[in-house]
C-alpha cells in the first residue's frame, strides 16, 4: 500500500511541474487586475471538467496511449491525423517554453550573453531526460517538486511584512464577462495541456486510480498558481505585477531575511529552470511516442534527435523576443482550443460509444 501511495505521489509530482512549469515565472496578468484571482479560481472549475475526462480515458483504456486509443477509436486514417495534430501541439509549447525560460534566464542573469547557446543547452539537457525514459522523468520530479515547493513557501513566508491586503481591492472591479474571458485565457495558456499525459501508456500504473492522480495533480497546481499571484499583487501592487515580465522573481529580489538569505531570487531561478526542463521533456515525449506510431519507426533516438532539432530551430526562428512570444499568446490561446477541448471531447464521445458497444 505504502509503494502505491509512493508512486501516486510521483506521478502527481510530474503532473504538477508540468502545469506549472514556465506558467509560474512568467506575467500572470490576464487583463482583469487585481480580480485575476477569481479568473483562476473560475479555471480550476472549468478545468476539473476536463481533468475528469482526461481521467476517463485513462480508465476506459488502461496501458494505451492516446495514439493507440484514436485509431481503435476512428480508425487508421482519422487515428493518424489525430496523431498528427497532437504531435504539433506538443512540438509548439515545447518551443514556447523553450524561448520563455532562455529569456528568462538572459534577462534575469545573463543579460550580457546571445539567447541562443542558452535554447541549445536547455534543449540538450531536455532531449537527454527524454532519451532517459519515463522513469527518469519521475525521478526527476521527485527530486525538483519538493524543492520547488519549500521555496514558494520560503517567500510567501518572507514576504508578509511587504504585502498590501488593499492592492487585492476592490473585488469584482471588471465585469463578469471580462473575468470569465480571463479565466479561458488562463485555462488554456496554462492548465490544459495535461492531456500530453495520456501519450504515455506507461505514466499511470496498473491498478491506480487516474482520477486521483489527475484531479489532486491539476488542483495542487492551481491552489499554488492562486498563491503566487496573491505573493506578487499584494507585494508589487497590480500596475508593476501587470508590467513585470516575472513577477514572482521580482518579489525574491525585494525581500531578505538576513545576510545568509538576502539571494534568494537565485534560487527561484534554478528552481524554475529545473521544473521547465521536466515540461519540454514531457513534451518532446510526447511527440516523440506520436511520431513512432506515426510512421511505425522504432527508432526514438534518431525521432528524438530530429524533434529536438527542429524544435530548436522554430524556437530560434519563431520569435523575435519575449515581447513577440507574448503578442502570439494572444492568438494561440484561440485556436489551441481545438487541440485542447475539442479533439479530447471528440476522442471521449467516440470512447465511450467504443466500450459501450
Amino acid at each position: 500500500m505504502q509503494s502505491k501511495i509512493t508512486s501516486m505521489k510521483t506521478e502527481i509530482y510530474m503532473m504538477v511541474l508540468f502545469l506549472l512549469g514556465s506558467n509560474s515565472a512568467i506575467g500572470i496578468s490576464w487583463g482583469v487586475g487585481q480580480d485575476n484571482w477569481i479568473s483562476i479560481i473560475l479555471a480550476l472549475a472549468f478545468g476539473s471538467i476536463f481533468i475528469l475526462m482526461y481521467a476517463r480515458i485513462n480508465s476506459l483504456f488502461p496501458g494505451k496511449n492516446l495514439y493507440d486509443i484514436t485509431e481503435l477509436i476512428f480508425g487508421k486514417i482519422i487515428g493518424k491525423i489525430i496523431t498528427a495534430l497532437i504531435i504539433v501541439y506538443a512540438i509548439y509549447l515545447s518551443t514556447i517554453v523553450i524561448k520563455l525560460i532562455s529569456e528568462f534566464i538572459k534577462i534575469v542573469t545573463l543579460v550580457e550573453t546571445p539567447v541562443i547557446p542558452i535554447m541549445i543547452l536547455l534543449v540538450i539537457a531536455a532531449t537527454y531526460l527524454t532519451f532517459s525514459g519515463i522513469n527518469t522523468l519521475k525521478k526527476w520530479s521527485i527530486f525538483v517538486f519538493p524543492i520547488y515547493f519549500l521555496i514558494l513557501l520560503y517567500i510567501l513566508i518572507a514576504s508578509m511584512p511587504e504585502m498590501k491586503y488593499t492592492n487585492l481591492l476592490p473585488i469584482f472591479e471588471h465585469s463578469t464577462i471580462d473575468i470569465v474571458k480571463a479565466s479561458l485565457k488562463i485555462l488554456s495558456t496554462t492548465f490544459i495541456g495535461t492531456i500530453l499525459f495520456l501519450t504515455f501508456e506507461d505514466f499511470i500504473r496498473n491498478r491506480e486510480n487516474p482520477y486521483m492522480i489527475y484531479f489532486f495533480g491539476f488542483f495542487i497546481a492551481m491552489i499554488i498558481f492562486i498563491a503566487i499571484f496573491l505573493i506578487s499583487a499584494m507585494v508589487l501592487g497590480i500596475p508593476m505585477l501587470e508590467s513585470s515580465y516575472f513577477p514572482i522573481y521580482t518579489v525574491a529580489r525585494l525581500i531578505s531575511i538576513g545576510d545568509f538569505l538576502s539571494r534568494i531570487e537565485m534560487i527561484i531561478f534554478f528552481n524554475f529552470l529545473l521544473a521547465c526542463i521536466a515540461k519540454i521533456s514531457i513534451c518532446l515525449s510526447a511527440a516523440v511516442k506520436g511520431v513512432k506510431c506515426l510512421f511505425d519507426n522504432r527508432n526514438e533516438g534518431l525521432i528524438l534527435f530530429i524533434l529536438s532539432i527542429s524544435v530548436l530551430v522554430i524556437s530560434i526562428l519563431g520569435f523575435n523576443s519575449i515581447m513577440d512570444l507574448l503578442k502570439f499568446l494572444d492568438v494561440y490561446q484561440i485556436y489551441i482550443l481545438f487541440f485542447q477541448m475539442l479533439i479530447p471531447v471528440m476522442i471521449w464521445i467516440g470512447a465511450e460509444l467504443k466500450v459501450g458497444k
